[in-house]
């Protein structure tokens, strides 16, 4: 296999949420490659000194799970300057300039559509929606500053987000496009952390504070009181850590601080089923698997003997505060019928379980020598899960419900490896792909529905030679001619909430061949 070569870079390459391009930075040029064929698709020149300032890099995904909207649009942002790229054009789609000046972006995303674009400022201050086609944006004061903070309703479009402007938090539900304010509600809640909409968009999900125990309000689409989930006062609990909703809307399920998953039925939002993740890992009539080395580092699963013991946190260096309770919760696709969690207390055991309309029980559990980091479910294959762990090596392990046993995948990068990413990539009919990488290089892993490795080696390509025979390439720059990025560009007028428009230089443009209508 070919030496790799290195680049200094500042963002990790991104698939797209259809996994069929890869976004990644080198050189101070924005590369977007066709994952299948690994050819560059596009080439962008970016702004002096902007690939070292970039902090994110977001894809459009479409929020409505009934969309099979491919991804067209990125976004790239520092503190100072949003760009947004179409892959269909040649040249910077449009800049958001300015979007805050006082503090530094907390966040930035796209919205319902790829039209438009959420800014989050830093300490909660505010936010703004940014619409491409009009050069105007909705301001909202206070959003609170939670990683969930808001949630749109599938199928409509409408913006529930949740403020605190004084001493409670309130509730918004903004119309789609126009945002208008559509209700105000003031929430029971002590201090929310959290908000979701349903599958099928006819109730929101508000989770309460730690403090105030194990606490969910469950709300109508337009933000009325429907009922309360909380234990009897007499119960003490730690209160709330997460929560998600199957795919299908038939069961919310809230993950504890105490490594309990309980989840509440359609419909009425009562207690269905109640998982424990335990310690001491015991699967009746299941098997349990226990990750182990071999001499030359060689990793391999082995049925282990029940009861088996999961390493607790205390078990690893941990350099983070330690948390408490359930870490990762994921259903898997589309179905929902299978649950996977990790537990903050035992980080390093995946527990799955299998649910169905009445009953639910452990299907298997994996023991691993290393926390874990990250769950995904494939979007389109049954019942395939990745998980990634915190190892320095390149590394994935892969678990499928009709496989004999789970797989271990090593790629061929160069180790050790500290910051890195996995993710599903689009997957042919007779194999599925995946991809991890880290900021100077990436690698693809292909095998069978069956879990067997297929060897599809990648030709080199350019005068760099990017590609490794084991799928594998490195990031380095492709020497193309393009068209320097313009110093200077018109400025426009910008729109608050109140409607009132302010000329601010260089704030917010399009390239001229890309004006929108005004």
């Amino acid at each position: 296999m070919p030496s790799q070569q290195h680049f200094p870079s500042s963002q990790l390459p991104t698939p797209s949420p259809d996994g069929v391009l890869i976004a990644f930075i080198a050189s101070a040029q924005l590369h977007i490659r066709s994952a299948r064929t690994s050819n560059d698709v596009e080439i962008y020149d970016l702004p002096s000194g902007f690939d070292q300032s970039c902090r994110f890099m977001r894809w459009y995904g479409s929020r409505d799970r009934r969309s099979k909207c491919a991804s067209q649009r990125l976004l790239l942002a520092d503190d100072a300057k949003i760009m947004i790229y179409d892959v269909t054009k040649s040249q910077l789609f449009a800049e958001i300039s300015g979007a805050t000046t006082m503090t530094k972006l907390d966040d930035v995303d796209f919205g319902w559509t790829p039209d438009e674009v959420m800014v989050f400022s830093d300490f909660g201050f505010k936010l703004q929606i940014w619409s491409l086609p009009t050069k105007r944006a909705v301001e909202v004061k206070d959003p609170k500053s939670t990683t969930s903070n808001y949630s749109y309703r599938p199928m409509t479009g409408h913006l529930a987000i949740l403020t605190r402007p004084a001493a409670h938090d309130i509730l918004l539900i903004m119309a789609p496009q126009s945002h208008e304010v559509l209700s105000t509600s003031e929430l029971s809640t002590v201090d929310a952390r959290g908000i979701e909409y349903s599958p099928d968009g006819n109730w929101l999900a508000v989770f309460d504070t730690a403090s105030a125990g194990c606490r969910v309000v469950i709300l109508t689409a337009d933000g009325h009181h429907f009922k309360t989930h909380s234990l009897p006062q007499d119960e003490l609990n730690l209160g709330v850590r997460c929560i998600q909703w199957s795919p299908t809307g038939d069961h919310l399920a809230i993950g504890d601080h105490e490594s309990n998953v309980i989840l509440l039925g359609k419909s009425t939002f009562t207690p269905r089923l109640n998982f424990f993740l335990p310690r001491t890992v015991e699967v009746p009539n299941g098997i349990v698997w226990q990750e182990e080395l071999g001499p030359s580092r060689s990793r391999s699963y082995a049925q282990a003997k029940q009861p088996a013991t999961s390493p607790s946190y205390e078990s690893f260096k941990a350099t983070k505060k330690r948390s408490s309770g359930i870490a990762l919760m994921e259903f898997n696709h589309p179905r929902g019928d299978l649950l996977a969690c990790t537990s903050s207390d035992t980080p390093s055991t995946l527990w799955i379980y299998s649910i169905d309309s009445r009953s639910g029980r452990t299907t298997t559990a994996l023991i691993h020598h290393s926390p874990i980091k990250a769950l995904f479910w494939h979007p389109a294959v049954k019942d395939l899960l990745l998980v990634q762990c915190a190892i320095a090596e390149p590394t994935v392990y892969v678990w499928k419900g009709d496989w004999s046993e789970p797989r271990i995948l090593s790629l061929p990068l160069k180790a050790p490896i500290e910051k890195h990413k996995a993710a599903w990539l689009t997957s042919d009919g007779d194999s599925i792909r995946l991809m991890l990488s880290t900021a100077e290089q990436s690698a693809i892993k292909q095998f069978t529905h069956e879990g067997e490795e297929v060897i599809d080696p990648v030709g080199r390509m350019g005068p760099e030679a990017m590609f490794d025979e084991g799928n594998s390439f490195d990031l380095s720059s492709v020497h193309m001619q393009a068209d320097k990025y313009p110093d200077e560009t018109p400025a426009i007028g910008l729109s608050t909430e109140l409607g009132h428009t302010l000329d601010v230089d260089d704030t917010f443009h399009y390239r001229h061949q890309n004006q929108a209508a005004t």
